[in-house]
């Protein structure tokens, strides 16, 4: 019979604090490398994380061990899950509380999260790593598709808090003459977006 591993580990929502401390920095016109590579891979791994979890979601388990792709069909929670490669095994129902409530199901934001890991993975400049993490946090749930209407902010995905906590985290960041080209600009973008959800155009539901 299969072993049973420990629980799967997930990375982390961002500390709001960490995404404030690099929006001031960047507004001064302080060049923080550390700091724009710390927050910007903890973004990193927190969209990974939504990758796998969506993709398991639609019946490709990533075994945590070796990461061979686990097939599943039914959403039975007995289901087992059992890696053909190193033996790890688990149910799904078992799998699938390591990660619910957690905000880790990409939904209509998936296309995103993917382009940031690819992106990021390519970057070089902080210049080029601090415009990667400004479009990651200031997106929008289906924004990308025209027939559907807007959802809630991909921030909640990836900040620590409710819907109106990472809404508030956001509407705070710092902005000055030393911002980085184009964050001034998302911000705009952005606000017009959510007037535009608070006059009428209601959230997405179905993630």
């Amino acid at each position: 019979m299969a072993r049973r591993e420990p629980p799967v580990r997930w990375a982390p929502r961002l500390r709001p604090e960490r995404l404030r401390r690099l929006y001031t920095a960047d507004a001064r016109g302080l060049v923080d490398e550390e700091l724009i590579d710390d927050v910007g891979f903890a973004l990193y791994s927190r969209c990974r994380s939504i990758l796998t979890a969506s993709r398991a979601m639609h019946g490709e388990v990533e075994c945590p061990q070796c990461e061979t792709v686990i097939r599943r069909e039914p959403l039975d929670a007995d289901y087992p899950l059992v890696c053909p490669q190193c033996g790890w095994a688990t149910t799904w129902g078992e799998y699938h509380r390591t990660f619910q409530h957690q905000e880790l199901y990409g939904g209509g934001a998936i296309d995103i999260f993917r382009w940031y890991v690819e992106q990021w993975e390519r970057a070089a400049t902080p210049q080029q790593k601090i415009q990667l993490i400004d479009r990651l946090v200031h997106a929008w749930h289906w924004e990308t598709r025209q027939d559907h209407i807007l959802g809630r902010p991909t921030g909640v995905n990836l900040i620590e808090g409710n819907r109106q906590q990472v809404l508030a985290v956001l509407d705070g960041l710092t902005y000055g003459p030393g911002s980085s080209p184009g964050l001034a600009e998302m911000d705009a973008a952005w606000r017009e977006t959510w007037r535009r959800v608070q006059a009428g155009t209601k959230p997405n539901c179905e993630e």
